[in-house]
């Protein structure tokens, strides 16, 4: 598994894997919905799987000793490596909105606090399920595949800019200190628990899938 993840950053990485980490500052746009800085990273995994696709990789990666299952984990896996460097490169720039560039309530969806970063674990677990198990199905439909699973995460964008604007819950998702820390929290984990999950589920499938794809 180690020689193939080796394989998937030295062959299959595209530069804008790499480039679109730096659409962290994003969280420094004013009124702006933050989510959409983590749609570039999924953005850069279609442009992966899609140069791989042209690059005929999945036939290359056949022809090696390993089985079909190895290929679909090493490539998620390498997958979540880049969605964990956007959330881990946002950080910074969430610390500065928050204190520095504190100018008031996000307008257009949630502030970068504890909730937020549930919500992109949850994001990203959603794009994963959505796509990967389309993706190792039809791996040809790259396109297809991406748009809908872009739909949907537009959709949590959606719903995440309407609960920051929510009675009750808005205080949640707009407070940066240490008011309603639990609530807070409770969404983090509960997020990265979800994320988690779904891309467990993401790999399961894409692995059955994947099985029975005859090239």
């Amino acid at each position: 598994m180690k020689n193939l993840i080796y394989k998937e950053f030295r062959l299959a990485a595209h530069p804008t894997n790499f480039i679109f980490l730096s659409f962290a500052f994003m969280l420094l746009i004013p009124n702006y919905p933050y989510l959409v800085s983590f749609f570039y990273t999924t953005l850069g995994i279609f442009f992966m799987c899609l140069s791989s696709r042209e690059n005929h990789d999945l036939e290359y990666s056949l022809n090696l000793p390993v089985r079909k299952r190895d290929l679909v984990g090493a490539r998620i896996l390498t997958v979540c490596i880049f969605e964990l460097m956007s959330v881990v490169a946002t950080i910074p720039f969430a610390a500065l909105r928050c204190t520095v560039l504190n100018t008031g309530a996000n307008q257009a969806g949630s502030m970068p606090s504890f909730a937020f970063y549930g919500i992109a674990f949850l994001y990203f677990g959603i794009f994963n399920a959505m796509f990967f198990t389309a993706y190792y199905k039809r791996p040809e439909k790259i396109g297809k595949h991406f748009a809908i699973s872009s739909v949907v995460g537009f959709l949590l964008v959606a719903i995440d800019v309407v609960l920051a604007h929510a009675p009750v819950v808005k205080e949640v998702f707009l407070t940066t200190d240490g008011s309603h820390l639990a609530a807070k929290l409770i969404i983090l984990f509960a997020g990265i628990i979800a994320g988690v999950g779904l891309t467990a589920f993401s790999h399961k499938i894409s692995v059955e899938n994947f099985e029975k794809y005859d090239l």
